[in-house]
């Protein structure tokens, strides 16, 4: 009996740190000091700091990237770059959670990320319709945004679009859980964060890319409450009655999808054409989550047909 009891104290003794580890993952405050080395600058808007990065000529049309679930503005590599050196305004955020955007202590939801955009907008003096490119759980919100203020919007990109009965592992599926989601997110968040990665791209170049940059923001405290909260309170399961809207509103739509994305699959083509039966739906045979990053010409040269397209739509 002592042995046993001495090898279950031992083994607490071993497990605690383990634990006070994980429950320090997130180590750094996103502060002043933390956003030194970040590029292009920080807008005070009604929830706190954004970070936003503009290229392009002040004078080109504006284009705004909403960004994924986790991955922040630099996700849009490989994309923005083409649009702006064609004359573009690009303009790309960190929504609030992520990257090095505040992490407010509220409810992550549809609301918020509307308005954190209005905010935006109107901070930066854009003073005409823009185009939404938006990736993955960006989707959603972009399709909303749509849907409540469609003479703000001149286009609206979809890439890889969250809303389909996204998939979940069994760890993210339990973090949803009220109670006890939030402190075992804490626990094993970056574990099922990291899981993911390798599931980007087949090609372990773009994989390595995405690694480099992602984990290092891990740090930063706030950011697994602030995804938990917003994963329980976007429709990625259940968006496709905002797409269906959109569809049948006037504001043109792009969809582009790796056939071989297993982060966000897409579903049977028949419900992808279905949904977005007015779309330019583009559908790219052996590319993953990330058609820029993997085929970036000719991703920017569909983006770019559909900008230059006459509006009018059939």
């Amino acid at each position: 009996m002592k042995l046993r009891t001495g090898l279950a104290l031992a083994g607490g003794a071993i497990a605690l740190p383990l634990l006070l580890r994980r429950l320090r993952s997130e180590s750094t405050p996103m502060d002043t000091q933390a956003r030194q080395e970040a590029p292009g600058s920080f807008v005070r808007l009604s929830h706190g700091m954004t970070h936003v990065v503009v290229d392009g000529p002040d004078n080109g049309e504006p284009i705004l990237f909403i960004p994924g679930a986790s991955l922040s503005l630099w996700v849009w590599d490989g994309l923005f770059e083409r649009l702006a050196r064609a004359g573009y305004r690009t303009i790309r955020y960190d929504r609030y959670g992520i990257g090095f955007s505040d992490r407010p202590d509220i409810e992550y939801n549809q609301t918020l990320f509307e308005g954190q955009i209005i905010d935006l907008l109107e901070a930066l003096g854009v003073d005409r319709p823009v185009t939404l490119v938006a990736l993955a759980f960006g989707g959603p919100i972009a399709a909303q945004f749509t849907v409540h203020h469609p003479e703000l919007v001149s286009r609206l990109c979809l890439v890889s679009p969250d809303g389909f009965a996204t998939p979940l592992n069994l760890g993210l599926r339990l973090s949803l859980l009220p109670g006890i989601g939030e402190p075992f997110f804490q626990l094993t968040g970056d574990r099922a964060l990291k899981s993911r990665i390798p599931g980007y791209s087949r090609d372990q170049r773009v994989v390595a890319r995405i690694r480099a940059r992602f984990l290092p923001e891990l740090r930063y405290q706030g950011f697994k409450r602030s995804l938990i909260s917003a994963l329980r309170n976007v429709p990625v399961h259940g968006a496709e009655y905002l797409y269906r809207f959109v569809n049948t509103g006037d504001v043109p739509v792009q969809v582009i999808w790796g056939r071989e994305d297993p982060v966000t699959p897409m579903p049977g083509e028949d419900v992808v054409r279905s949904v977005f039966s007015r779309a330019d739906v583009r559908l790219l045979d052996g590319v993953g989550h990330l058609p820029h990053y993997e085929r970036p010409d000719e991703t920017a040269s569909i983006v770019l047909d559909f900008l230059r397209a006459p509006r009018e739509r059939a």
